[in-house]
């Protein structure tokens, strides 16, 4: 039986941050709650989490001081493979066993080669939406395309897909949010309790680090609910480590 757990954070709606949620979602759980993760990112050409790694890497290196508050921290980073979507698969494989998670950051189109095989190698898929129509749009025929191709079929781990809400703001009006999710649920897709808001911190670029624990701020945007919520989806069969609170880098929360 398979140890490792392969996840995409994935959509094919372009803006909705899964990118984003990639990098909070594995450094929580690797920073956090002390798994073992890895990530995969063939969402070519961009590449963003291993363009964002290697930008990382070389402030590291022309800072010093950034160097010392990294080697303080006493953990290594979790590794990030850029690669294509024919060659994630055979990455992926190579990580069973190696690792607790592995996130696979997939293009924001299915029309790419290799792409339905990587799917079945997955385990659980997470879909960010955002309160707009064409979100919603754009998620129906991608969940849709996973059961068409993915979910329950021969030779395919792909248990579950889950619908979420990101850049959710609070002062709006939710009976969109809960006319879309009873849409889902029509549609037999599952949704997520938790929902990330909206804020103006997710755009400071000290928040989208993948070499440092994430920071409060974060955790009281609704990120701790999403990987406890996704953490007792994915580790269902077992007991995952709980998260480590972190120290404020700031108490000041900034939300639209």
């Amino acid at each position: 039986m398979s140890t490792t757990k392969y996840i995409s954070i994935s959509s094919q709606k372009g803006g909705v941050g899964k990118t984003s949620i990639n990098i909070l979602a594995a450094s929580a759980f690797h920073f956090l709650a002390k798994e073992k993760v890895a990530v995969i990112d063939c969402d070519y050409p961009q590449h963003s989490l291993e363009g964002l790694r290697n930008k990382e890497l070389e402030q590291l290196k022309a800072s010093p001081e950034k160097a010392a508050e990294f080697q303080a921290l006493g953990q290594q980073a979790y590794p990030i493979v850029g690669c294509t979507v024919k060659e994630a698969l055979s990455i992926a494989k190579d990580m069973e066993g190696e690792f607790d998670l592995v996130f696979i950051d997939t293009p924001g189109t299915i029309n790419v080669p290799g792409l339905l095989e990587l799917w079945k190698m997955l385990d659980y898929v997470f879909i960010p939406m955002e309160g707009d129509i064409l979100s919603v749009e754009a998620t129906l025929p991608f969940a849709a395309a996973l059961q068409e191709f993915a979910k329950g079929k021969p030779g395919s781990r792909l248990k579950e897909y889950y619908a979420f809400w990101n850049k959710h703001i609070k002062s709006e009006k939710q009976d969109f949010y809960v006319k879309t999710e009873e849409l889902f649920a029509q549609e037999n897709i599952p949704f997520l309790k938790s929902r990330l808001e909206h804020s103006v911190n997710y755009r400071k670029e000290g928040m989208r680090s993948t070499m440092f624990p994430l920071s409060k701020e974060y955790l009281r945007l609704g990120i701790k609910g999403l990987i406890q919520e996704m953490s007792e989806i994915i580790f269902h069969d077992q007991a995952p480590q709980a998260m480590e609170s972190t120290p404020a880098e700031t108490d000041e929360t900034e939300s639209l």
